[in-house]
Formats: structure tokens, sequence, C-alpha cells
């Protein structure tokens, strides 16, 4: 046998299913090994290499061969192939930090740039790698409930052929969990392994044969719309290229019919040369569409645990989430408000955590608050502020945010934007009901600066 297959995967895997049978597994150097099992009177000859399976009449023991899809089945009635179980290697609450974040983070994962000379880290990921709390501290962290979850990855190998470009072949995979259901953009999508806070342990729980055919029936629905996707993206390079193909063929078809009209000594049937034209135009443009071979290469099932929390802050709001150990890309937090699920959050000054869409924030004092809190609007900057700040104007008697405040220049009194002007002597601010109006010329004046009563009026 050699080396490229005895040291091969797939070869430890078949070693360990023919022995786990009480079979005979003989290796041999030419490529081949044979199989005999107890209940066999002669050995099958098997190789991997689909070349050498047809020359000599082997059987194929690859990926999506009857024989290897056999000993998948088989292996399914008493366990999957591969299992896994999931656990933290340190203290959830330790863990948790990692995942909930009070204070600027730099993801370590993500891209780094320099502004105004200090660092920042920008999250490239479609969610980022954690949850940002803004306006608030932890203060607590707690353990509501831990209770086992079951996901199974299914492994495929999808291939695109087309003449008019190489051949492209891709993994897909597709996580579901126990109940059937696809798991969303929130779950990772990398390798399960690649982290340093999970310990990763073989388990040799079973998975009943019928388990298996469900989730199968599943994995391959969304495998499907998967592919179709995919196809329109592999097509989209090529349409340009196909027309023009289909064009210069139909040329052609066209040319050899007309040749064959000029050069023939006997009438030609023109319905058989309009299908025959037709047969072969529509062969050619058969023979420019993709086709897509798909391959199911392993099962991957994952043990592991759900658990619920609840974060205390420091503002005595409480944030309640769960994490999927190995499969939650990020942990789940929704909005008390709008109920909708958020990756970045405000602690309010009335005791609340929502998301940006559900704040308000206090135009006076900068001060964060929800939608629930009872705020007034200032109509002239369509902001709000807080129901006991601002100031109550002296003429209208309403109450006004501080930005829109005058102080009139002869009592001090507050005066909103509505209710101010200015003396058209000495350019200074007075309250409406401190100014004059001249009946000669219309002009507003101070106290200071106003005539005798018989040239004025209020």
């Amino acid at each position: 046998m050699s080396t490229k297959y005895s040291d091969s995967k797939i070869h430890g895997f078949i070693k360990s299913f023919v022995k786990s049978k009480k079979g005979d597994l003989i290796e041999q150097t030419d490529q081949v090994f044979t199989v005999k099992y107890p209940n066999q009177t002669e050995a099958t000859e098997c190789t991997y290499e689909p070349s050498v399976a047809r020359e000599r009449k082997a059987v194929s023991v690859t990926p999506g061969s009857p024989m290897f899809q056999q000993i998948l089945d088989e292996c399914l009635d008493d366990g999957v192939l591969c299992q896994i179980t999931v656990t933290l290697k340190g203290e959830i609450e330790n863990i948790l930090k990692n995942y909930f974040k009070d204070s600027p983070f730099a993801c370590q994962d993500c891209h780094k740039i320099t502004a105004d000379q200090e660092g920042v880290s920008i999250c490239e990921k479609p969610q980022i790698c954690y949850h940002q709390i803004n306006n608030g501290k932890i203060a607590s962290v707690k353990i509501i409930k831990q209770e086992p979850v079951r996901y199974f990855q299914f492994y495929f190998s999808a291939s695109f052929r087309n003449k008019l470009r190489p051949r492209n072949e891709e993994l897909i995979t597709l996580l579901i969990d126990e109940k059937g259901n696809i798991a969303g953009e929130d779950c990772e999508r990398k390798n399960i392994l690649d982290t340093e806070t999970l310990e990763i342990q073989d388990s040799k729980s079973k998975i009943k044969s019928a388990v298996f055919d469900e989730l199968k029936t599943v994995a391959d629905k969304e495998l499907e719309a998967l592919l179709k996707e995919k196809l329109v993206l592999f097509d989209l390079t090529l349409i340009k290229e196909k027309e023009a193909k289909l064009k210069n063929f139909e040329k052609k078809l066209r040319r050899q019919r007309l040749e064959q009209a000029i050069t023939s000594k006997y009438d030609l049937d023109s319905q058989k040369l309009q299908a025959t034209y037709e047969m072969l135009l529509k062969r050619e443009e058969e023979s420019l569409t993709t086709n897509i071979a798909v391959k199911f290469i392993n099962l991957l099932a994952i043990n592991t645990s759900k658990v619920s929390i609840e974060i205390t802050l420091d503002n005595n709001a409480t944030i309640h989430s769960s994490i999927i150990l190995g499969i939650n890309h990020t942990p789940q937090v929704t909005c008390l408000i709008c109920r909708n699920t958020f990756s970045e959050g405000y602690a309010t000054q009335d005791s609340l955590y929502v998301c940006n869409s559900c704040i308000r924030q206090s135009i006076d004092t900068a001060k964060i608050y929800s939608k629930k809190a009872a705020l007034k609007l200032d109509e002239k900057l369509n902001e709000y502020f807080e129901a006991d700040s601002g100031f109550v104007c002296s003429v209208c008697g309403k109450r006004h945010s501080r930005l829109l405040e005058f102080k009139c220049s002869y009592d001090d009194s507050s005066v909103c934007i509505y209710h101010y002007g200015l003396c058209d002597v000495c350019g200074k601010v007075f309250s409406k009901l401190n100014l004059s109006s001249t009946c000669e010329f219309k002009r507003q004046l101070c106290p200071d600066h106003a005539p005798q009563d018989k040239f004025k009026e209020r």
C-alpha cells in the first residue's frame, strides 16, 4: 500500500470499521487492498483511486461510492461518524466577560487602524464578536439555567462544472438543531474547534438511523436552495460568453445548411433540415449548461449546552440573554421595548437597557433615557429634555430647553426664542414685555430708550 493512502484519514476510518466487524484488511503495494469479513468466502479487492478501480475492476471506496455509503449507513446504525461534547475550560462567569463588554474593546481578529495617533479596532464580521454595553457597567453575572442541546453539522462537497471555465469545488456546511431547524446567521460558520475557551471531547453516544434520515432530508432541502443561489453567481460571469458561443454556432449551422442546399443535386426536405438545425442548436446550448455534482462527506454531532444568563448593570437594569456554547457567534439580547435583537445597547437613566433605536438623549444634560421615560419635547429643536430641567418662559409660561434660553437685560427674566427681541438703539436682548414700539417709526425700544408715553404704544 502506498504511504499516500495508508496514512490518510479515510484509510484509518476503513481499517477501524473492518476491525469493528472482525474482518481482515490486507494492504498491498499497488494502491489496492483486500477486505474479507467472517461471513465471506472470498476477499474483496478495494482501492481509493478511480482509475485503478477501472483497470483492475476493483471496488471503489471513495466518498459517494456505493461501498463507502454502505459503510456510513452501518456506522449510523451504531453511532454517528464523528461526535463531540463541548464544555467550558474555565468558570462561565469569566467566559461571559469575553461576550459582554462595558468599555471600548479591541477585537483581536479584526482590522486595526490609527486615528488621531490612537489605535482603533473595527470588527469586520457580519456581526461583531461581542455585545457592547454603553453608558453603564456590569455589576454582576448570574447563571439562570443551563440545559443540554444537540446540533448536527453536515458537510457537503459541491463541484460546479462548465466547459467555459475551470471546475470550481467548495465545501458547504449546514448546521441543524435536533428539532430539524437550520441554525441562523447568529451561529458560527467557522470551525468549532477554533476556540481557546472551549474544551472538545470525543463522544460515543448514538443517533438512530431514522433521526439521521429526517435531518438529512432537511439538509438536502436547504442545500438545494443554497446551490441555486450559488449557481446564479457562477453563471453570472458566463452569460456574455455563452451568448457569443451560441451566436457563432448558429451562424455556422446556417452557413452549412445554405452550402448544403446550393451543392445538393436533389431537392432537400426543408422540414428535416430545420429539425436537424434545432436539434444541433439545442445540443450545443445544453453543452454550455453548468452541471453540479454534490457529495455528502461527513456528519459532526455536537453535544453542547444552552446557558441562560442574567446580567445586572449599575443602573439596576437587567440583561437577559442566552448562549449556546460553541454555536452562537454573539449572545442573543432582545430589546425590552421593540423586541428586536441587537448587539449594542445603552443603560438608561430610567433603569432600562434598550437598543439604539429606543433611546432618547437629553439635549440639556446629555443623559440617556428610554422611549418610555417622561421627557419634554422642545418643538423648535425637535429634541427632548428632562421634565424638571430646562426653564420656564416668563412670557408664555411654557418649559423649554436651556439651549434656547434668553435673559432679559432689564429684569434678568428668562425668555424663550418666541418671546424675545432686540432694542433698536442699544441692541441688547429684552423680554417682549419690556419692549415698546414707537408709533412713528415702528421701532422696538427698551425702557431706557423709550420716548414719552404720548409717542409710544405698548
